[in-house]
């Protein structure tokens, strides 16, 4: 019995750890696609943030080259769990064409 309540336990904390990873990313992913599309209109500010449910999202714009941005992603969750990313926005193709993450 004890045995089967300590795997139940440690199941339980798996499926909340991997619960949390993956709101981790759908933030930042939401948050990536969000800063592409307003980069693409030249209507990303040099920093901002961006607010979820259950965290927020903090941003830095850095302009590399005349073809070249950099945006630093920190995402910040109410649960204390902290994720930076690293995106280059190329101005010619209007997309993210290079993501750094660092946990």
């Amino acid at each position: 019995m004890l045995i089967l309540t300590e795997q139940y336990v440690t199941e339980k904390k798996f499926v909340k750890e991997t619960e949390t990873i993956r709101l981790q990313e759908y933030y930042m992913l939401c948050s990536v696609k969000q800063a592409e599309a307003l980069l693409r209109d030249e209507h990303l500010p040099e920093a901002g943030g961006m607010s979820y449910l259950k965290g927020e999202v903090a941003f830095q714009k850095q302009n590399l080259s005349a073809n070249m941005d950099q945006v630093t992603f920190i995402l910040t969750m109410d649960s204390g769990e902290k994720s930076i990313g690293i995106g280059q926005y190329d101005k010619e193709k209007g997309a993210m064409v290079k993501w750094l993450e660092k946990n």
